[in-house]
Parts: C-alpha cells; structure tokens; sequence
C-alpha cells in the first residue's frame, strides 16, 4: 500500500517515527520534505504524493489544525475520494474547515503511548480488501475493534456532505483506529452532475426555448395515489403560508429500509397551459319592430405579451429591503410565460429542519457519534430534517406571503439546524414584501420532484433543470448580496470564501439525495471538481436562490422587462 503521511512540521520526528513503523510492515510512505526529488516543485510533488497513494494518514495536532498546509493536502485527498486515516496526537477543537473535511461520528481518546500497531493493522486490513479488487470501496474494511473510551470531539460537525463518500474517511485517536463516514470535498471543487454527466437523465424541459422545439416529454401529473408511499399524505399546495401536513414518523430504529419516494422518477417541471382568450359570442337578437343592424360586439382586447429573451434580466419584489434581479432562464412556446431565477443567492436558510426539534438528539439520545448506515431513513429525519421538497420548511417560506408564516409539523428554529444560527420560524413569508401585482403576476407552476407533485408559486430548480441555466448563459454560480452576508449568523461564506478565496457560495437544489433521507443536492463552489454534491438539510448556512414562472402579459412584468431594456 501507498501511504501519505500528512504532518505538521512541528510533529516531523513523530511523523519519521510512524513512517519508519508503516515500511516496516512493508508498506511504501510518501513523507515531505524525505520524498521531495530534488528540481521538482514542491507543491506538485504534494499533490503527485496524494494522487499516487492508496490512503492518506493524518497525524492530527493542533499545529496540523492551524496549519493551512495540512488542510490543503486533506482538502486534496477527499476530493480524490481517499480513504483518510487519522492519528489524533492530542485533545483538538477542529477548525471549521478541518472539521468540514474531517467530520466523524465517533472519536477514540489516546492512552498517550507511542504504539502504532492499530494504524499498520488498519493499512493492512484496507490492503487485504483492495489487492487485485480496484472496485472495492473503503467502506468493506471491516469496523475497528478497541477498549478505548469514545470521546467526541469538542466541536460538533458543522458541515455533512455526500454519504457515499462520507465512508471513506477513517478516524485513528491513539492506539486506535474507527472508520468513519466522511464526505466530499465542497471546498476543492466540482464536477458536473446532471444534467452535464451523461450518465443522469436528460433535464426535462417543459417549456420550449424560442425557435427551438420542444421534446416530446410527457406532461400530466401521475395520480396521487402513485406519488405517495402507503399510508403517507400527498402532499397540498402551499397557500399563503400554509403547507401539507408532515406524515407521522415511525422513529423506530429497526426501520432500515429506505423512504419509498427516493427511488421514484427524476426530477420533471410542468409549466401551466398558457393563457386562451376568448370573444364575446355576437349578438343576433332582434328588437321588435325594427330593422336589425348588423353588429359585432368587440371582443376583450387581446393579451399581449413582453418579448423575453434567455438571459434577460429584470427587477421585480425586493427582499431584505432591496429589490431582486432575476434573470429569464426558460420562455414557454408561445411567448406568454417565464422561468426567471434571482441573478445573486438572496438568504442563508437551512432547507428544513430537525423534526424532532434538536439537531442529532431525539428522545433523549444523542446521535452525533452514531454512523449514518446505523440509523433508520424516518429517525434521521426527525434528528437532521426532511429531504423531501413537499413538507421542506424552505418551500413553506418562499411560498408564504404571510407576515406569521404558519408551518406544518417543525418550524424552522435554530435549536432543530446544525449549529443553532441561522433560524426563520419568526420571519414574515418571501412574498411578503412582493406587491399585490407582483404577486398576480407569479403563475402556479406544477412540479414533480423525486416522484411527488405540487404546485408552486416559488420554487428551487433541481439539478436536471441546471441545463435550464446553461441554455440561457446564465452561471451556475453565485455570489450572496451583500445583504445576505449581514443577515446570516453561522458566518459560513465569510470563513469559506476566505479560505478558498472565492466570491460564489452554495446553494441549495430542490431534489433530494436517494441515498440519505435528510441530504439534499446543492451547487458546489466554483473551485472545485464537482458541481454538484449534497449534504444535510439542516445546515443553516447555504444560499438560497428561489425561481419562479412569471406571466409575460402582466403589466407589471412588462414594465420590468421595458425597464431593463432600456437600460441596457
């Protein structure tokens, strides 16, 4: 096995020490500065040093928590989907963006003891499971066993990211090692997903782009009854605040089996039928006695709608007192209709919250250590949030023109988030601000997301209707206003965008991660490989940029769309 041992170079004489031990048992160790040849650059011998290996080994420190070195090379080895050992020298509060690479659900406290044999029994087991056999995850490497006492660490996991990669990172606390669920990396960044991997499904597009034909997709609504698992309430349409009711969970443990919908079809947008008008029937009725004069009555004066092109850019509501730029990123057929999303992320809003009312504790047990696998779809709901788009609180708030936003089952406090911030259970609905007008001029759009339908007035694109955003040249990346950064209390961008050195953020998707009943997809930084990953509902500081199908016959519309012409 390749091993890269990550250090801080206040630990180099430990690090030589746990180098010579890991040869010893005939493995092969890539430790800076020893294997940096001699004319070569040094930050490309790092990075060759960790693509090479088969596992990275951190030696854990507070001097490797500061050092900006080491959170580079961990940065570098999740992105690559490397299993991560780590050897926690000695008691660490993680910095927030080690702790985001580095989360665990349980810790092993150190004896003290200069015994490595757990680390080399852990190479050698991961050896064992992955010789002549590429395709194995690390995930197969049977659990470590050990007498030590768990110890969580002091900082609770801000950030969770993509479950099927949090199984590659794999905690050591002295004399013992645990495997660990660990995640992608939404910091070194992002490749395509859908619609850009071919492997997903094409995006659905239920509106034609002008002058472009529509593919023919099918475009009624599946009945209730074969959207929604038994026994579980299709969900409503959210009105002025008021949403469906959340089913009743079943909160017992046993239950392993996964929600029923997330295997359900790929996410699809049906636009509503456009808008007909109609005559006055003419009449023929004679007067009595007189001679009839042929007349039309005039029928209603005929709707005519803005021209909108992809890309156009329009000013139209305000939030957090200042007024939203959405930018047209879908034109219906005939020209009457648009799909507009805000050209910056508007707020830092979890999708939904804990439903049993606190992050990771439900019934008087603590679920911080417990792995992910362990934990039944419906308790990890009531202990994360709810992934599904029809009983989320985000769809709840950007549908409510209420000033009291009334939310069903668990409202969005900051006890039931991830680090107890960022709570919007008191704040009035996303229209509220919106004008009367404004408002009417917002079409009900009927959306099916991982095979339930509702019908919306303000919506989250899903990733398959990211292609909507490419079609019309408009980034998939965006900056928070500035209005945002002040709102949001986790202060997660102003420490992100500083140690990634970017002005994009994250921001969430509507669809759900079929693999985790409380993850969500969201669109990566625009520094890394991925674009788009997932994590948990509940983390409060993701951007939220809301889309919506507007009426091009409205005059208010109109205006906006004039107004913005002009201007350019």
């Amino acid at each position: 096995m390749r091993v890269f041992i990550s250090h801080s170079s206040n630990n180099s004489e430990l690090s030589a020490e746990v180098c010579a031990k890991i040869e010893e048992a005939g493995h092969n160790c890539f430790l800076a500065p020893r294997n940096i040849r001699s004319g070569h650059e040094y930050a490309e011998e790092i990075i060759n040093g960790i693509d090479d290996s088969d596992v990275v080994l951190l030696l854990l420190s507070q001097s490797a928590n500061d050092s900006p070195h080491v959170l580079r090379e961990i940065e570098r080895a999740v992105s690559k989907k490397k299993p991560v050992i780590v050897y926690k020298l000695e008691e660490v509060t993680l910095s927030k963006s080690m702790e985001y690479f580095l989360m665990t659900h349980q810790w092993l406290s150190s004896n003290g003891d200069k015994d490595f044999d757990e680390i080399i029994r852990r190479i050698d087991e991961y050896a064992a499971a992955h010789v002549g056999n590429s395709s194995q995850t690390p995930q197969e490497i049977p659990p470590l066993t050990s007498n030590t006492e768990n110890a969580p660490m002091e900082t609770p996991a801000k950030k969770t990211v993509n479950s099927s990669q949090r199984r590659n990172i794999i905690i050591i606390a002295a004399a013992a090692v645990i495997l660990v669920a660990s995640g992608i990396v939404t910091g070194f960044c992002l490749a395509n997903r859908a619609p850009i991997n071919s492997s997903q499904p094409e995006a659905p597009s239920p509106i034609e782009v002008q002058g472009e034909p529509a593919p023919d997709k099918q475009s009624s609504i599946p009945p209730q009854e074969e959207l929604h698992p038994q026994n579980e309430p299709a969900p409503q349409d959210v009105q002025n605040g008021e949403p469906a009711a959340k089913p009743q969970i079943d909160s017992s443990p046993q239950n392993t089996e996964p929600s029923p919908q997330q295997n359900e079809p790929p996410v699809e947008v049906i636009l509503p039928a456009t808008q007909q008008t109609t005559q006055k029937p003419q009449d023929t009725t004679v007067p009595p006695e007189t001679t009839p004069v042929p007349q039309e009555t005039p029928s209603e004066p005929e709707m005519t709608a803005a021209k909108a092109e992809l890309g156009d850019s329009l000013m139209l509501g305000s939030y957090n007192g200042e007024p939203i730029k959405w930018r047209v990123i879908q034109v219906s057929e005939d020209g009457t209709q648009a799909v507009v999303i805000t050209d910056d992320i508007i707020t830092m809003k979890a999708y939904d919250a804990a439903e049993g009312g606190e992050f990771n504790k439900y019934n008087g047990e603590d679920y911080w250590n417990k792995k992910p696998e362990d934990i039944s779809p419906d308790v990890q709901r009531q202990i994360r949030g709810d992934n599904r788009w029809e009983f989320s609180n985000i769809r709840t708030w950007l549908n409510s023109d209420r000033e009291n936003v009334v939310y069903s089952g668990q409202a969005p406090t900051s006890q039931a988030m991830t680090e107890k911030r960022n709570g919007y259970h008191t704040e009035a609905g996303f229209l509220n601000s919106f004008t009367k007008a404004e408002r009417s001029a917002i079409v009900e759009t009927q959306l099916t997301t991982n095979g339930a339908a509702t019908s919306d007035k303000v919506f989250l694109l899903s990733s398959d209707e990211l292609e909507w955003l490419y079609e019309a040249d408009v980034s998939v990346f965006a900056e928070p206003t500035a209005a945002a950064v002040e709102q949001d209390k986790s202060e997660w961008y102003k420490v992100d965008s500083s140690v990634y050195d970017v002005d994009d953020f994250f921001w969430w998707l509507r669809d759900a991660n079929p693999d985790n009943a409380c993850e969500c997809f969201y669109i990566n930084l625009s520094c890394s490989d991925q674009r788009v990953a997932s994590g948990s509902v509940g983390l409060e500081g993701y951007g939220i940029r809301p889309a919506m199908t507007l009426d091009l016959t409205s005059d208010i519309v109109k205006t906006a769309l004039e107004s913005a012409h002009d201007t350019d």
